[in-house]
Formats: C-alpha cells, sequence, structure tokens
C-alpha cells in the first residue's frame, strides 16, 4: 500500500486534490486508518488515477469523470463518451473562432472610430400578434404616412394594442435604382382581428436577429443598416428575412429626433 502522500508523488495528484477525489466518490482510498485518519491506496488504483489525469487534460470535469465509473466502464462505452466529447469540443472550437472574428471586426471598428463599434447583438425577438399596413414610399422619413393611416384606422375600429406598447416596421425591399422602400408598419395587439382593406392582422413567430439599438433620427437608418449587413457577412452569418425596425422612442412621443430610440434587427442565420 501507498500512504497518501506516496501516491501523490507516483500520480502527480496533489494531497488536496486526492482528499476532494474521496470526497466525491472518485478515487477513494483502499483503507483508511480509523485511529489516525491516514489513506493508503494500492498498486492497482494507479492506472485509475492516470486516467483521471488525462481526462482532466481533455477537458473533462471532476463530476463528468466521477460519472463515468472508471474502474467499471466498458471499453466501448469510453470511445462513445470520448467521440460525443469530441463533438462538444469541435463547437465550443466554432464558438470561440465566432467570437475572434467579432473581436476582430470590432477591433477595426474602435480603430476607424466608427460609432457602431460593439453595438450589434445577436437576440430572439419574440412571437407577437400585430395589426400591419404597408406601402411604397421614397425615404425612410416617409414612414410617418403609414403610421398615421394605421393609427386612424385602429382609432377606427377600437383595437387593443398590448401591454408591449413599442411600434414595428418591416423594410422588405429597399430599391434604391427605383428609388424607393417597400415599408410594412405593425403595432402589437392582444387579438387578431378581422383585416380590413388597409390593414392586416396576424401573428409572427419568433427569429433570431442582429440587432442595433441606436438614438438619434431616422436619416442615419440608411448608414446603419450598411453597416449591420457587412457584419453579418464578416461574422459568418447570413440574412434571412426582411429587416425591421422596433420604435421605442418615436416621433409619436417625442418631438426632438435627437431622442428618438430605435432598435434597427436583421434576422438571420449561421452560414
Amino acid at each position: 500500500m501507498f500512504k497518501i502522500g506516496e501516491f501523490s508523488v507516483l500520480t502527480s495528484i496533489s494531497i488536496h486534490m486526492l482528499r476532494n477525489y474521496d470526497k466525491i466518490g472518485l478515487l477513494i482510498p483502499k483503507y483508511i486508518d480509523e485511529s489516525t485518519g491516514y489513506r493508503y491506496y494500492e498498486s492497482d488504483q494507479l492506472p485509475i488515477a492516470n486516467q483521471i489525469v488525462a481526462l482532466k487534460m481533455m477537458g473533462f470535469g471532476l463530476k463528468e469523470i466521477a460519472a463515468l465509473q472508471l474502474e467499471d466502464i466498458q471499453r466501448e462505452n469510453l470511445k462513445e463518451v470520448l467521440k460525443n466529447k469530441i463533438e462538444a469540443k469541435e463547437q465550443e472550437v466554432k464558438a470561440i473562432r465566432r467570437q475572434l472574428t467579432q473581436m476582430e471586426n470590432a477591433l477595426e471598428d474602435l480603430a476607424s472610430d466608427n460609432e457602431h463599434a460593439l453595438s450589434i447583438v445577436i437576440k430572439y425577438i419574440p412571437d407577437r400578434t400585430v395589426a400591419s399596413f404597408r406601402m411604397k414610399i421614397k425615404e425612410f422619413q416617409d414612414e410617418g404616412v403609414l403610421w398615421k393611416t394605421l393609427g386612424d384606422e385602429c382609432e377606427k375600429l377600437n383595437i387593443q394594442f398590448s401591454d408591449i406598447n413599442y411600434s414595428i416596421a418591416i423594410q422588405h425591399e429597399i430599391n434604391f435604382d427605383k428609388d424607393y422602400i417597400d415599408v410594412e408598419v405593425q403595432r402589437l395587439v392582444e387579438n387578431t382581428y378581422e383585416s380590413t382593406d388597409k390593414m392586416k392582422f396576424y401573428s409572427i413567430p419568433s427569429c433570431e436577429v442582429a440587432s442595433l439599438v441606436y438614438q438619434g433620427g431616422y436619416s442615419r437608418l440608411k448608414d446603419i443598416n450598411i453597416y449591420i449587413a457587412k457584419w453579418i457577412i464578416q461574422n459568418g452569418f447570413e440574412i434571412c428575412g426582411p429587416v425591421f425596425n422596433v420604435y421605442y422612442i418615436s416621433p409619436e412621443y417625442e418631438a426632438n429626433e435627437e431622442k428618438f430610440v430605435t432598435e434597427v434587427c436583421f434576422p438571420i442565420k449561421k452560414r
């Protein structure tokens, strides 16, 4: 038998860690002297100790290793565990590479004094039920015409808006050559109503988006749209739906455009 100090030297596992392994049931001494409390290990525990060290080097946590029950595990089961760990690690590597790319792009933005550096996040927009009006306009600033029409129609029908009282505008198409923007404006509602000639009611499923929230006027939207589209390509995503804006502070409640707060959202998926 080996005393705990001797076993520690042979296995390169500290005495502190050996005591911890005993506590969590990972590597239990073969004998404990009741009078002194000394722990003793057998030679046949050396291979198990080496396997623990090897698995830790591969990135396994102690709870994972303890769950394997190394003394009894079958070789085929261990092969399956390693295959699953390899897949998990490959996903971690992909995530780290995406993070590195995002950091490098953010560093470039900061170096060029881009005001939107570190402003884009990936998030989910939840399911929603909306009242909607759609029309083509020439400039982003012309969106107010759509909002007035939607507001007038909702007032006529006495529509009850959702407690989450923000407004959404979807850019279905931006055609700079023909000088128009196909825009749909939406307000969140509690229930689905019967559609009219002007206004539609429907439910929209949740989606993942690249999102940028900014404070200021709508004249900045064109540059912001171009910036987000570039960011999406650089960071390994692709656009998978029409762009939309969420208005938290808009002309409906605030006259000073410098106080407007808008969230620009691009639906995305991984390439």
